[in-house]
């Protein structure tokens, strides 16, 4: 060591550069000819205490690769050549004990305080150094200490300092060399080259177990724990994945390997390990060989499976890992009753009212598709012997579905309960619902039914692996003789039926109109007495229909005597013949009575959207009437005085037509001459026009809250009929902002603020939405110095409301929803503040 730290001349550093590997490099003692004959004498003394005193313990050889390192500099180098420092410095780094001098070559990068020859010279060396021989050849060594160690089963101290300089080498060293970072170092390229080395570990391990001998996996399995807990899952099993499952299909022994590696890896990393596994294991049948039967014998394992994966997670396109998941579950007897006991645990929690409240719809979407997937894998012992538990759970679950207000979660309901009740039971009665099948989550909710795939068979990527594996080469594949047989069939065409009436061209009937028996209504008692006798003249009604918004809207005057009556026939207007557009045609009549008759029909509908005997589509009917008269209402209407300005001049002679006089060519030549830096208004003022909706903004509005917490027969807003209740809210945001420019609408958002108090933690998910799009329209409405002054204290709470609902609603709508009531809130205040102080 004293020696290699003193040496100045190069016959001095070369000299000291051969003790040292003849003292510590065994594969160079046949090689080198050592003896008192062919080296000085201090030198022999100096390496033979080295071979005596420090063999097979390589602390001091650290210490003198550390001054070597110390030593690297200009000067230092200066004194040597190329050629030199290959053959005699490069080996030491490169052919010595890996494991002591990868770690020191990656601290002496990472850990360095400059940018110097030192720091780029160790960059040098670690980047020959990872290559695949020298990594594998890494892993061996350790896997071979942890089998002479007293505890094969764990990793050592040096162990566990590899794996981490193993797996943080990417991210230290690109914090180190920022733009200069190597190649070898990035993780799209180191990552996939660690995992080969892996693999030929594996191998390696392979045919030591073939031939009877006992190989320790720790660090492999450790290795692969802290890839996958650090992110690095995704490219590790990209690389692996493909090789290992051309292995497993007929190798018992790579099964072994392959489920200790990935069974032992520590227990805080089987979570980042099994989950990115299952998501990428091509075919279920795979998941055994990888994982065998620590599902039965593993708590931890078995949990995430069975509880994890199924219950508290979800993703985007989720039928792989189900179908791995299930699949591995029920393809063998040692795991069949886990399967069974996920299946009923799936159906509890789908069926359970709180948790459809307080779960996310994209978690239970997952849910219900984990759900189809193992009631399309029952077999039929299961149904017969848990037939009866199934239907009895199954009930109360579609009646809380069809409660609720999401059409969504409605037909999840309805699209769940008739597979399990056709599965179960095939003979006996059936839900029977009007299920459309061209919907995409009925269709993609049924596709879950379907059994599980066959073995594929290896893919071409397998393929390709499994023939440089044997080292055959393989010819591309030839089509067989049926197929191409099935193409000359499909090529020849049957010759066409000679008594077949499809040559017929059909006769040209787009241009025949209907010929009308009845004649459209002229005036608007003509309308309503063709709408009372819609049981005696249909087409009569049909027409009146029609016609209603057209005369309702020609004919104002007079129509205040009739709206009333007018509104209540239409809003009980039944569909007995299904008109074309009946529902479309009603909604616009009912609509231009309340824009032209505001007060009457406004009054009429929110006193009868409380009363009895009235169906739920009748009560939103109410309100999305109410809603878009209000918004027609607080649009300005045509300006009159254009129209007149337009038809006067119109009516005047062009100018042109008319011959000029001698002062308007004068002053047309001044103006062509004269240039102008400004002028004025280019265009006329807006004719400012009267808001319709500011007399009656409060007739649409304050009727509406006023019995929304009486508990009636007919109607429970706060627990039952939510679907009502969210869509009342959201009438009102619209009424809300449709008030926007008029004085009354500060006491108004009050108002609502208010009204939507008690209701923000409602169990429904849909009534908050609508509570949270009421506060946005607030917002929006309210003059924003009102937030600072009187509502100063409502704002405060609500600010607090808004974080709550983004830190711990279940459902992601709601969140974003907060998130931008949140933002609109702070952005007024901002505005006003800033304008203050202007």
């Amino acid at each position: 060591k004293d020696g290699v730290q003193t040496a100045v001349s190069k016959d001095d550093i070369l000299n000291w550069l051969a003790v040292t590997r003849t003292a510590f490099y065994p594969q160079y003692n046949n090689h080198t000819q050592v003896g008192k004959n062919k080296l000085p004498a201090s030198t022999y003394d100096v390496q033979l205490v080295a071979r005596t005193a420090l063999q097979d313990n390589y602390v001091q050889l650290k210490r003198i690769l550390d001054i070597l390192i110390s030593k690297f500099s200009v000067e230092w180098m200066s004194t040597l050549t190329n050629e030199a420092f290959n053959a005699h410095v490069k080996p030491l780094f490169l052919e010595g004990p890996r494991r002591d001098i990868f770690i020191l070559l990656f601290k002496a990068v990472t850990e360095s305080l400059r940018k110097d020859f030192r720091f780029y010279k160790c960059v040098s060396l670690l980047e020959e150094f990872l290559t695949r021989e020298r990594l594998s050849k890494l892993l061996q060594d350790q896997c071979c200490e942890n089998q002479k160690s007293d505890r094969p089963q764990f990793l050592d101290v040096q162990g566990e300092n590899l794996v981490s300089c193993l797996a943080s080498l990417p991210d230290k060293t690109a914090n180190k060399l920022k733009h200069e970072n190597s190649d070898k170092f990035l993780l799209q390229n180191y990552i996939p080259t660690l995992a080969v080395s892996i693999l030929d570990s594996c191998l390696w391990a392979h045919v030591l177990v073939s031939g009877g001998h006992n190989v320790s996996l720790v660090v492999i399995s450790v290795l692969v724990g802290k890839l996958c807990l650090t992110g690095r899952a995704d490219l590790l099993l990209d690389t692996l994945l493909p090789h290992l499952c051309v292995k497993v299909r007929s190798d018992f022994i790579w099964c072994r390997i392959c489920e200790r590696v990935f069974t032992g890896v520590p227990v805080k990393c089987l979570e980042a390990v099994v989950t990115p596994l299952l998501r990428k294991i091509s075919w279920y049948g795979y998941v055994e060989k990888f994982l065998g039967d620590s599902v039965v014998h593993m708590p931890i394992i078995k949990m995430l499976v069975c509880t994890k994966l199924l219950l508290h997670r979800h993703y985007s396109d989720p039928k792989l890992l189900l179908q791995n998941i299930i699949g591995y579950l029920a393809s063998f007897h040692t795991r069949r009753h886990l399967f069974i006991e996920v299946c009923l645990r799936l159906l509890r929690v789908w069926a359970d009212s709180s948790s459809l409240r307080h779960t996310s719809a994209e978690q239970h979407m997952y849910i219900s598709k984990a759900l189809m997937m193992c009631i399309g894998n029952l077999i039929e012992t299961e149904k017969q012997s848990f037939k009866h538990e199934l239907l009895q759970i199954l009930m109360p679950g579609v009646q809380n579905h069809l409660e609720s207000s999401d059409p969504t979660t409605r037909m999840i309901g309805m699209t769940v309960a008739k597979a399990l009740t056709e599965t179960v039971e095939p003979s006996g009665p059936q839900l029977e619902f009007e299920l459309d099948l061209t919907n995409e989550v009925v269709a993609d909710l049924l596709s879950y039914r379907e059994k599980l795939p066959e073995d594929p068979g290896l893919s071409s990527r397998e393929e390709d692996i499994f023939a440089s594996d044997k080292n055959v080469l393989e010819g591309s594949v030839v089509k067989g003789i049926n197929s191409i047989k099935l193409e000359e069939k499909a090529a020849v065409t049957t010759p066409p039926d000679l008594d077949s009436d499809d040559d017929l061209e059909p006769y040209d009937m787009s241009n025949d109109t209907k010929i009308a028996k009845a004649k459209p209504p002229k005036y608007l008692r003509d309308c309503m007495e063709g709408l009372i006798s819609s049981s005696e003249d249909p087409d009569r009604t049909e027409l009146c229909l029609e016609h209603a918004e057209t005369l309702i809207r020609k004919s104002p005057f007079g129509l205040s005597e009739i709206a009333t009556e007018f509104a209540k026939l239409l809003l009980h207007l039944q569909d007995t013949h299904s008109f074309e557009n009946y529902l479309m045609n009603r909604f616009k009549a009912l609509v231009a009575l309340a824009v032209e008759c505001p007060s009457q029909v406004a009054e009429y509908l929110t006193h009868e959207f409380y009363e009895r005997n009235y169906s739920i589509r009748q009560r939103m009917d109410v309100l999305e009437v109410l809603a878009s008269a209000a918004q027609e209402l607080s649009r300005p209407g045509k300006s009159e005085q254009t129209n007149e300005k337009n038809n006067i001049s119109s009516s005047e002679p062009s100018p042109s037509l008319e011959p000029e006089t001698w002062r308007e060519i004068v002053q047309k030549r001044i103006e062509s001459n004269t240039r102008r830096f400004a002028q004025g208004r280019s265009k006329n003022e807006p004719v400012p026009k009267l808001n319709r909706f500011t007399a009656v903004a409060g007739q649409f509005f304050y009727p509406l809250m006023v019995k929304v917490d009486k508990n009636e027969p007919c109607l429970d807003l706060l627990d039952k009929d939510t679907t009502l209740l969210f869509r009342l809210l959201y009438t009102l945001a619209i009424i809300l902002y449709s008030a926007m420019n008029i004085p009354a609408a500060g006491h108004m958002g009050r108002t609502l603020l208010e009204f939507t108090w008690p209701i923000r933690f409602h169990s429904d998910s849909s009534v908050r939405q609508a509570v949270l799009v009421a506060t946005s329209s607030i917002f929006l409405v309210v003059p924003t110095h009102l937030f600072l002054s009187d509502m100063h204290a409502d704002v405060t709470e609500t600010k607090s409301w808004l974080g709550d609902v983004i830190e711990r609603d279940p459902d992601s709508e709601c969140q974003k929803l907060a998130v931008q009531t949140l933002l609109l809130l702070e952005d007024e205040i901002r505005k006003e503040i800033k304008g203050i102080r202007l």
